[in-house]
């Protein structure tokens, strides 16, 4: 059964996984047996913003998409809650399958994981190679849906809303925080996803200061999963951006 009541930062009791024979399914078969719960991702934000609504129309809060196919779930929490939306543009950094860092063009300076650097020997020649590579891949995304770029407040009493469809890793949403953190944001981060596994919402309550999600189930499987349509186009998204904008 899918979880039918929302999740947020210390309401985990009551909330139900997805369960087969004996309560269980193999990990490898999760995808085959979630049944889409939400009608699109615009349908996930307009539930959101229900669960978010203290923070509509608040002064210094902004709702920030940390990928591009979550940003029509956070152009319907925005434009519900009344707030300005951007695109938080990221790109990992990683070498033999490990993640070691990550980038934004909101910074020059790139996160990186230096104990990991450290242990696989990953030479300063290296790292700047794989920093230039994917610094071109952030200028083609920025090229491609020219996000407003907001500038972010310095207030203490600022908020940003971190918005994705769902969170299966979670390392997308990690170094958003991070980036945040490192590019000396000093608001409160509110992390809010359609879809968050339980064991998820709780590692990242210790990064974030507030979690909120409609479904929490136990598993979470691919995020696509939960959603009845496609994934938006890069049309969609770029238009969803410009409408924010009106």
């Amino acid at each position: 059964m899918l979880a039918e009541k929302p999740l947020s930062s210390g309401h985990l009791n009551g909330v139900n996984g997805v369960n087969g024979v004996n309560g269980q399914y193999k990990r490898s078969s999760l995808s085959n047996v979630i049944k889409p719960c939400f009608a699109s991702r615009e349908e996930a934000g307009e539930l959101l913003a229900i669960l978010l609504k203290y923070y509509a129309q608040k002064e210094n809060t902004i709702v920030l998409s940390i990928k591009p196919t979550a940003t029509l779930l956070a152009y319907e929490l925005a434009k519900e809650l009344k707030l300005p939306l951007d695109l938080f543009l990221i790109r990992t950094l990683k070498i033999d399958g490990l993640t070691i860092g990550a980038i934004t063009d909101r910074t020059d300076n790139p996160l990186q994981n230096e104990q990991i650097i450290r242990g696989c020997d990953i030479t300063q020649q290296q790292l700047s190679e794989i920093v230039n590579q994917e610094r071109i891949q952030l200028e083609t995304l920025k090229h491609q849906f020219n996000p407003p770029n907001y500038p972010l407040s310095n207030s203490e009493n600022a908020t940003v809303l971190l918005a994705t469809d769902g969170i299966q890793t979670g390392q997308n949403a990690r170094c958003a925080i991070r980036l945040l953190k490192s590019m000396g944001y000093r608001g409160r981060i509110v992390l809010v996803a359609g879809v968050i596994g339980s064991d998820a919402q709780k590692i990242f309550m210790r990064e974030a200061d507030e979690v909120i999600a409609v479904k929490g189930p136990q598993n979470v499987g691919l995020v696509s999963s939960w959603y009845q349509n496609e994934e938006p186009t890069n049309e969609q998204i770029k238009q969803a951006l410009l409408k924010a904008k009106e």
